[in-house]
């Protein structure tokens, strides 16, 4: 019983004497200078945040020894903010000030928990991530810079960072300012030597052990080091301060709240990301799996509480969870006892904020502000390539230099650049082809075949994938105007745009199309777009191509039937491709002259077919291959629903059957007449008869049937290498 409540414990008391410190030091950055009246209420608030998130967490996380956190992140961006704001606040009460950093909070808090709620509840966890990491780094290494700033307008005592400078000649501000530079780096190190997670509670109570043990040996009075500003000026009454959410509603100045609105909307998008590289974090440390929608979900519900509070946000805290796995800790009790903790230092949260000397919050601050700058800065120098992270570096730049908002739009401008950039490096030409390389699914007569063969470069073939917008168009244009512009024997005469892997165009994709069109008219090409959506070709006829009256570009309803039509266009003054005379003059093309061609012509039945006829039905025994002498018929499959679908297409010349001859077996497809044709066919049995009685007419048919699926071995082939390439 003892060993299950002493880790819960210790994990408890380190997490809630850090938590404690931080809340310290965030409560005295965000309520400096003239703002120090509220500093009391503001450790209260923190405090009861910590409470809150710790002890819902722990009870609703998917991960039950989840140890929850007040953020830094998210106060260093808010804290910036109000320290602008309020300094334009000049004829307001303090109470008004005070209220309106409440207010801030609040108002941030409740969006940060009504967006981990609903992006939760939507299952869209994942959508944050799609923010570009050196983005995402720039601002992290950012809010390190926040921090460092808002430490020196805590030093300095003024709205303005750079006014710590004129203090340096001041003994009394030097003392608090080099005591808070010698704490934040003596922090570091102690860190950076050892993991241990007594080391930082203890080093702060020990700098303000040694603070304290200075003033009694200098005989200063704590009243005297109020007044050179060495502890903050709140009185210690003991007693405990929160603020009123009525009162906060009524005394906020609401305007300003409102020009906070880019600071909150990035402490929410941060917060978002925090909280899931937390939870990926933890899974690859802990080796578990983690539902992030529900991490968002109960997190959300947490800052929805805190917020209300007026107080900030928090979520699962990555190091103080580790700890507990590692101590062995298994449970919600880590969780709950560092509610505790919390709970018993809000019981006197005003004497700690009067007591919590002045270098020593900043110097925490400093800490934090390094931490960030080392962890996303000079780390990511060596994980990043060198154009990413001098992203990073152009974000942080101009936080520094011209202010958080600046450095907002330059991460929002970035990230688009970088989205465009990189969709732009995508390969929008799925695939390039020529008609000798990519035929349509007709099956032709080797004399036709040959002609397609030293006629294919006629035809131009560009598969496009992915979405067309102004970064990818002009690719496609240049490869147009690439091959308009090349000199061959063989001019272009059909362009088809295969549009079948397109998600998407935007406007200048279809002026980019328009252009296309024109540049082919020119040269008297004809362009034929192939799986055009609706909503595209709207878009295009829009942009001023009229498909019913333009001859020079026009549709199809797929890249086979596209293929087809030119592939007639090309064969339709060719005397032998689709004429109609009898089955010898293909038998010559395919095997050349010889004289016994006339007797396996001889050996085949002449069949006579209208349109409709079924030559071939599926399910029958494959005993019979067939010859078309001239005519068309379509090989088709019937759907489940009933519905035929076209699979190849036969022309004069064309051999069907000749593998299921080979492999035997049942027919898996109809063959259909589509056009008056005249069919040869030459039974199995009467194959085998020949091949007994007459071996030189059989090898000269099983050299047709070689010659045929040798051709269909070497379009297959090439489509192989068109993928391939």
């Amino acid at each position: 019983m003892l060993k299950r409540t002493l880790g819960p414990a210790m994990v408890g008391l380190i997490a809630g004497i850090d938590n404690l410190g931080a809340s310290l030091a965030f409560a005295a950055l965000l309520f400096p200078g003239a703002l120090s009246a509220g500093l009391g209420m503001g450790v209260g608030v923190l405090l009861l945040s910590g409470v809150i998130l710790a002890l819902v967490i722990a009870l609703r996380s998917s991960n039950p020894n989840t140890i929850a956190m007040v953020q830094e992140t998210s106060i260093a961006i808010l804290a910036s903010s109000i320290v602008g704001v309020t300094a334009t606040m000049t004829t307001s009460s303090s109470d008004q000030r005070i209220a309106t950093v409440f207010a801030v909070l609040g108002t941030s808090t409740v969006l940060t928990g009504a967006c981990f709620w609903l992006f939760g509840t939507l299952r869209l966890g994942g959508l944050v991530r799609f923010l570009p990491y050196p983005v995402v780094a720039g601002f992290l290494a950012g809010s390190g810079w926040l921090l460092i700033e808002g430490a020196a307008v805590m030093l300095s005592g003024s709205h303005q960072a750079s006014a710590l400078f004129s203090t340096l000649a001041d003994p009394l501000a030097l003392a608090k300012i080099l005591p808070a530079g010698l704490f934040a780096v003596a922090l570091l190190l102690a860190l950076r030597r050892s993991a241990n997670p007594l080391i930082a509670p203890l080093v702060m109570v020990g700098a303000g052990g040694v603070f304290y043990a200075l003033l009694a040996a200098g005989d200063v009075s704590t009243d005297q080091a109020r007044a050179w500003s060495w502890l903050p000026t709140t009185p210690a009454d003991g007693t405990i301060a929160l603020p009123s959410p009525v009162w906060v509603v009524q005394n906020a100045d609401w305007r300003a709240v409102l020009a906070t609105t880019p600071a909150m909307a990035s402490a929410v998008v941060l917060s978002m990301i925090g909280l899931l590289l937390n939870s990926s974090g933890l899974e690859l440390s802990s080796g578990r799996d983690l539902d992030a929608n529900a991490e968002l979900r109960s997190s959300g519900l947490a800052n929805l509480l805190s917020g209300l509070i007026g107080g900030t946000s928090g979520f699962v805290g990555l190091g103080m969870t580790l700890l507990a796995d590692k101590l062995g800790v298994h449970g919600r009790a880590a969780g709950m006892a560092t509610a505790c903790v919390l709970a018993i230092g809000l019981l006197c949260a005003p004497l700690l904020a009067a007591l919590m000397p002045t270098f020593l919050a900043a110097g925490l601050m400093i800490f934090l502000g390094l931490e960030l700058l080392l962890e996303w800065l000079v780390a990511s120098r060596h994980q990043l390539p060198r154009r990413e992270w001098l992203v990073v570096a152009a974000i942080l730049l101009a936080i520094m230099l011209v202010g958080f908002l600046a450095g907002l739009a330059l991460g929002l401008a970035i990230s688009v650049v970088m989205f465009v950039y990189t969709y732009s490096r995508l390969p929008v030409v799925r695939m390039v082809a020529t008609g000798t390389e990519l035929r349509s699914s007709v099956d032709r007569s080797t004399a036709a075949l040959q002609r397609l063969n030293s006629q294919g470069q006629r035809i131009h073939v560009l598969q496009l994938q992915g979405y067309l917008f102004f970064g990818t168009v002009e690719r496609v244009v240049s490869e147009v105007r690439e091959r308009l512009q090349t000199i061959s024997e063989r001019p272009l005469q059909f362009l088809l745009l295969d549009l079948r892997a397109v998600s998407g165009a935007d406007s200048a994709a279809t002026a980019g199309f328009l252009k296309i069109c024109t540049m082919a008219d020119a040269e008297g090409v004809t362009v034929i777009f192939s799986h055009l959506s609706p909503d595209l070709r709207l878009a295009v006829e829009r942009a001023g191509l009229a498909f019913a009256s333009h001859s020079g570009c026009q549709l199809a309803p797929d890249i086979d039937h596209a293929l087809e039509a030119c592939e007639e266009a090309l064969l339709q003054d060719d005397a032998s491709a689709g004429s109609t005379s009898e089955v010898l003059r293909h038998l010559e093309g395919a095997l050349g002259p010889h004289p016994r061609l006339p007797d396996l012509v001889a050996a085949m039945d002449k069949l006579t077919l209208p349109p409709g006829a079924d030559l071939i039905r599926a399910g029958e025994s494959a005993d019979d291959i067939y010859v078309l002498g001239h005519g068309r018929v379509k090989v088709q499959i019937t759907l489940p629903n009933g519905r035929p679908l076209r699979l190849r297409t036969m022309t004069s010349g064309a051999v069907v059957g000749e593998i299921a001859l080979y492999l035997g077996g049942k027919r898996t497809a109809d063959v259909v007449v589509e056009t008056p044709s005249t069919i040869f066919r030459l039974g199995r049995g009467r194959l085998e008869h020949l091949e007994k009685t007459d071996s030189e007419l059989a090898l000269l048919f099983h050299r047709l049937l070689a010659v045929t699926l040798s051709e269909k071995l070497v379009l297959a082939n090439r489509l192989i290498q068109l993928a391939q390439n």
